[in-house]
């Protein structure tokens, strides 16, 4: 009867891993051919994701995916010690099999054998659910939104196109801006820009900024969390990584190694990635937008500060030498501020480093090159830069 039990069990068991992995691998094939459906989602699907995953995660103040990973990391050392005792036991009995055993030492030995069945089943269905909840919330909270219409096909005149002239009025814009903020904002006894209030107050300016888009950009709407300070954040700058998305538990990361001014306009671009928002130039954008229209002085720097290098890269590829000359030039401070690190926190971030930064960064820009390039994106890192056509259509705008 008991046996007759564990194999319904266990046919409903995997007929239930099947439905699901159909059915998700069904949802990431429809995203990539209808954007009509994938913008539906994005609108009505995807914020209960964040409504829920995303409040149970806020109730921890340290990263929840972190803390995944991290154990993540130990599980996947102690499945490989375990193979390898296993193994190590199934080698030594072998070599041993011919040795005659008392009939209790046989009961003895098909017991710990069931026992040792057991156990394997049981962690072969763990390790399944584990990868089946990572499939199901990278295809439903990061994968197919990569498919969803883009910033310009919705809200910008796409027939429209931009020339050097609009390239510098945008750059001529973000430059003068940034160099009258940079003598507003407070400023710490290293001269570091800081935020006028405490990180909680950050918080919430970051919130306001970002909802206060949700008028134009209906996604933008609704809840927010509050963002995680990354612990591994020496780690994290060798990726040179600003800020991170957790799709499996719905959080916004940031770096707290890096130079502070930088968190405003990175946590709003981790925002962006809450709300449906999976491509870094229009997360870059958004990020730079509910900055820069915000009240706060600090987020409007940190906003302007976000796009300049951008902008000035283009700026030098388009313009030639002798019209780039007399365009405005981003003053001292500015260039002070305009920085991921600075050399201090470098020298912090490599007394640190077990392996060497250029390793670290080689490895992650790999992985983001895959990964972007596996959900369609061709220009794969490249993209990040497509953030000047928005911010030059902004302006034109």
């Amino acid at each position: 009867m008991n046996e007759l039990k564990n194999k319904k069990h266990k046919k409903l068991h995997n007929r239930c891993i099947l439905i699901l992995f159909l059915l998700l691998t069904g949802i990431h094939i429809l995203s990539w051919n209808s954007k009509v459906f994938t913008d539906w989602y994005r609108l009505h699907i995807f914020p209960v994701w964040t409504g829920t995953l995303g409040r149970l995660s806020g109730l921890f103040h340290r990263s929840v995916g972190e803390v995944l990973i991290v154990t993540g990391i130990c599980l996947l050392l102690l499945e490989a010690l375990l193979l390898f005792l296993y193994v190590g036991k199934m080698i030594v009995r072998r070599l041993g099999h011919s040795e005659k055993r008392g009939k209790t030492q046989n009961q003895n030995h098909e017991y710990a054998q069931n026992k040792r069945k057991k156990f394997w089943k049981w962690n072969a269905r763990v390790i399944v659910w584990i990868l089946l909840y990572i499939y199901g919330t990278e295809t439903l909270n990061c994968y197919i939104l990569y498919h969803a219409p883009t910033v310009e096909e919705q809200y910008f005149d796409t027939e429209e196109e931009y020339g050097t002239e609009e390239l510098v009025a945008a750059y001529t814009e973000v430059v003068t801006k940034a160099n009258e903020l940079s003598e507003q904002v407070l400023r710490d006894a290293r001269g570091q820009a800081v935020f006028d209030g405490t990180r909680e107050q950050l918080y919430e300016a970051c919130k306001r900024a970002m909802a206060a888009q949700g008028g134009r950009y209906p996604y933008l709407a609704g809840y927010y969390p509050d963002p995680k300070p990354i612990r591994a954040s020496h780690f994290m700058s060798q990726q040179y990584l600003l800020g991170i998305y957790f799709p499996f538990t719905m959080e916004a990361n940031y770096n707290t190694v890096m130079y502070p001014v930088n968190v405003p306009a990175t946590v709003c671009h981790e925002y962006s990635h809450l709300k449906g928002i999976i491509m870094e130039d229009e997360a870059n954008y958004f990020g730079f937008i509910s900055c820069i229209e915000s009240e706060d002085p600090y987020l409007q720097y940190s906003g302007y500060l976000s796009v300049i290098g951008y902008l000035s890269r283009q700026v030098k590829l388009s313009v030639p030498d002798a019209a780039r000359q007399k365009l405005v030039k981003a003053n001292e401070q500015v260039r002070k501020d305009d920085v991921f690190l600075t050399k201090e926190q470098w020298e912090q971030v490599e007394k640190k480093a077990v392996v060497s930064t250029e390793t670290v960064n080689q490895a992650t820009n790999s992985f983001l090159e895959k990964n972007l390039t596996l959900n369609g994106i061709e220009d794969g890192i490249q993209s990040y830069s497509r953030v000047v056509r928005l911010v030059i259509r902004y302006f034109s705008e």
